[in-house]
């Protein structure tokens, strides 16, 4: 196992906050430590960034579309989300993936985490709604999963 990156670990907390408070605010500040970590990427790394990224803005368009989210500011997902999507497929690609190697551990932390993560953001922006049904915490977890294994996965393309 390698060292800690913590460069991408902090970068991306500080980019977490910054758009779920801030949202379109403080883009190009979160834009520019994505251009710079990329920058610092293998080209393997890169392909699996904008794979992971891809997924997961597929993943919450059609969340969105099925009621699970909602953005009071957008009908389509808002910029900064689509931000949060490019900076968190980063710290999967060079933080997370590599203890995500147990698919089904994967699977159980991405499926707690994901929603988690959701719910701690809606409570903070005030931009973001989150369905209270269990059908929509299923979905979350569901899909959540899925992405967390994916993630595991695709470690095996660049690592």
């Amino acid at each position: 196992m390698t060292s800690m990156n913590w460069p991408a670990l902090i970068g991306f907390k500080l980019s977490w906050f910054a758009l779920v408070l801030f949202q379109n605010l403080l883009i190009i500040p979160v834009l520019l430590f994505v251009l710079w970590s990329l920058w610092r990427c293998s080209q393997a790394e890169r392909v699996a960034w904008l794979g992971l990224a891809a997924v997961g803005i597929m993943l919450d368009s059609v969340l969105q579309y099925s009621g699970v989210l909602s953005f009071s500011a957008s009908v389509w997902l808002p910029m900064w989300m689509l931000t949060l999507w490019l900076v968190f497929s980063l710290v999967v690609v060079q933080v997370f993936s590599v203890y995500l190697q147990n698919y089904w551990l994967a699977a159980l932390i991405a499926a707690v985490s994901g929603p988690m993560a959701y719910l701690g953001g809606a409570a903070l922006s005030g931009q973001m709604l989150v369905s209270g049904t269990i059908e929509a915490y299923l979905a979350l977890a569901l899909c959540w999963g899925c992405y967390g294994v994916l993630s595991g996965w695709s470690r095996k393309f660049y690592a």
